[in-house]
């Protein structure tokens, strides 16, 4: 069994699966072509959201071919836009959220006084669902034709990841570009300024997205606020973080773990790695973010955060949710046996098959389990590695 350089092999296999220039650029140029047709349709039908998601393909677009991934290289989650009317904030440090209010305030946006999430993103989600049934499909100048669909993704029967999937004629599901994003409020630093304790630079951009919590009690009006660390990386930091979406996409769909591969649970989890690394995770190598990424994936309680989706009768709900389950034990299989692998700094030649074809992962037991968490929380296991040789 051979064995290698998990540094080496890792870097190799991010060349190896980056998408071609000629690709990449039909994807750069049909993503906005659909974003345009979509754009011109609520233009048409003379929706509240037009002309305010014109980001949409520059940033959230991705483009799955199979087992290969392909986004931006400033990728994002959130779709921010800027509200069309002066607002006053109102924060609370101990949740980390803010409120906006204007008085007498006449838009759709606001219930009452105040800037509603729930209100927004159930107008966000009638006025595309209305402009892609409208559109149906749309033709791109390669010849191409793209059929659309439009889903959500909703915790407490608010909409939260929007949906919109562009499927290629004639591909059998294989090939499409998906836009998913979360709907977020951004707020230049020096045009509003965040209280100390948020420790965000004037310079900076910061964005507010709706509070969700699965207990049902959060506000509509409360905003969870965000200061991006990614927003200033390096091209040579974005393409790393590009390289490991690439790269744990393939993985991941290859071992059928289809929750986690998706291209809005890869961003996630990328937000939640980066925020928690501050800007120190521009300094980590592909293997480093690559298990950083995964385990905020594998450990978080993705079950309860999914299941108040899963439409359905109790049998139909309780099937799709141990098939969830499911997946969840094998990503944290992947997840164990790579951890293992950057601890050591070698890897088989026998997971190197896992990014192509499906491969026998065993069951890790929780006390495994709480192991690793306990040796990611001390320190970087490659940087450790290293320094010990």
């Amino acid at each position: 069994m051979a064995v290698y350089n998990i540094l080496n092999f890792m870097e190799d296999m991010a060349l190896e699966f980056t998408v071609g220039r000629d690709q990449h650029y039909r994807f750069i140029h049909d993503s906005r072509v659909l974003s345009f047709a979509i754009q011109q349709q609520l233009f048409d039908d003379g929706a509240v959201f037009n002309g305010l998601l014109g980001q949409i393909h520059k940033t959230v677009a991705a483009y799955v071919s199979n087992l290969n991934l392909d986004m931006p290289l400033n990728f994002d989650i959130f779709l921010p836009i800027r509200l069309p009317m002066g607002v006053v904030p109102s924060y609370n440090e101990k949740k980390r959220s803010v409120e906006f209010s204007r008085l007498s305030a006449q838009h759709p946006f606001f219930f009452g006084n105040a800037v509603n999430a729930k209100s927004m993103n159930l107008l966000l989600k009638q006025e595309l669902q209305r402009a892609i049934a409208k559109l149906g499909c749309v033709g791109s100048c390669s010849g191409l034709v793209y059929d659309l669909k439009y889903s959500v993704w909703s915790l407490d029967r608010v909409p939260f990841v929007h949906k919109i999937e562009a499927m290629e004629r004639g591909s059998n599901g294989q090939r499409l570009i998906r836009f998913d994003f979360v709907l977020a409020l951004e707020f230049q630093g020096a045009e509003m300024i965040l209280p100390p304790y948020f420790k965000a630079p004037i310079a900076h951009r910061w964005l507010a997205y709706g509070l969700m919590a699965q207990d049902g009690n959060a506000h509509p009006a409360e905003w969870a606020v965000l200061v991006p660390k990614w927003q200033d990386s390096n091209p040579g930091a974005c393409m790393i973080a590009l390289n490991c979406m690439v790269m744990l996409f393939r993985l991941l769909s290859a071992q059928q773990c289809g929750c986690f591969a998706q291209p809005a649970s890869l961003k996630f989890a990328f937000v939640l790695a980066t925020e928690e690394r501050c800007n120190d995770f521009q300094r980590l190598t592909i293997a480093e973010l690559v298990i950083e990424i995964l385990y905020k994936q594998v450990f978080c309680n993705f079950n309860e955060a999914v299941s108040q989706s899963i439409k359905g009768d109790k049998a139909t709900r309780t099937s799709r949710l141990m098939a969830i389950r499911k997946q969840q034990l094998r990503a944290r299989g992947v997840y164990a046996m790579l951890e293992d692998a950057v601890i050591r700094n070698s890897i088989t030649s026998d997971f190197v098959y896992a990014f192509f074809w499906y491969i026998k992962v065993l069951p890790t037991p929780d006390r495994i389990y709480h192991s690793l968490i306990e040796v990611r929380s001390t320190d970087c296991p490659l940087k450790r590695k290293r320094n010990s040789t």
